[in-house]
């Protein structure tokens, strides 16, 4: 895809840019199951075939679709220490992957070799580079911070898709799962005990709660690592 070069416009009422505009609106509203290059045609009013000539396929229209919505993401690699400037990296990926869900799977199938992809990349490894990392340990320190947004965003998606599908909020499954603890508390007594403590349950700001705990956690384990003295 990228190791194209791009086509001319053939008509001013069409550009890759406005493609892409559209199946990101289509992705976000419906999910993988709504985009087709027919229903991007259908909204441009404009034909299916026209389209083939700024985008040759699907893959190729998801592709452009992940790259515009990974320069949303953002964080200054200027900014005074290493740390706040990472945490912001990985807020702001979060925050993304909210918006639009469907990139978690298109992160996992792609190369991911677009323009803002690869400026994302450089951008959280510059970070780590000040940081003190290098050779294998800078790629493993990178993968770790990418592994936990992706990670927290597919727990919290799922989370809310599990309530959804019960029709239920937060306190409702939490009444409900009490009472089961209850019964199996002997078995189970430090879990019985969480669920007692717990009460009602706020999704959003649990699952917040939850990414920044376990980002602390994450960038206290990098400032540890890159000061510890190498192995023998």
């Amino acid at each position: 895809m990228w190791l194209r070069p791009e086509r001319p416009p053939r008509d001013r009422r069409l550009t890759r840019e406005r493609i892409v505009d559209v199946a990101v609106a289509v992705l976000d509203a419906e999910g993988h199951g709504g985009l087709s290059m027919r229903r991007v045609a259908t909204e441009l009013g404009v034909t299916a075939g026209s389209l083939y000539w700024y985008v040759r396929t699907k893959d190729d229209l998801l592709e452009l679709a992940l790259d515009r919505v990974l320069a949303e993401v953002s964080a200054d690699p200027g900014a005074p220490g290493w740390r706040p400037a990472l945490a912001a990296l990985a807020r702001s990926n979060r925050a993304m992957l909210l918006r639009h869900r469907w990139a978690l799977s298109e992160l996992t199938l792609r190369p991911n070799l677009g323009p803002n992809a690869l400026a994302l990349a450089e951008t959280g490894l510059r970070l780590l580079e000040r940081a003190g990392f290098a050779g294998a340990d800078l790629d493993a320190a990178m993968a770790a911070v990418n592994d936990h947004v992706v990670g927290a965003v597919i727990a919290e998606v799922a989370w809310h898709g599990t309530l959804e599908r019960m029709g239920e909020s937060g306190a409702g499954w939490g009444e409900r799962a009490a009472g089961y603890l209850r019964e199996v508390a002997a078995r189970h007594p430090a879990l019985a005990r969480r669920m007692a403590a717990t009460g009602e349950i706020d999704v959003e700001r649990e699952s917040e709660r939850r990414f920044e705990f376990g980002l602390d956690c994450l960038l206290d384990g990098l400032a540890a690592r890159r000061l510890a003295p190498p192995p023998p």
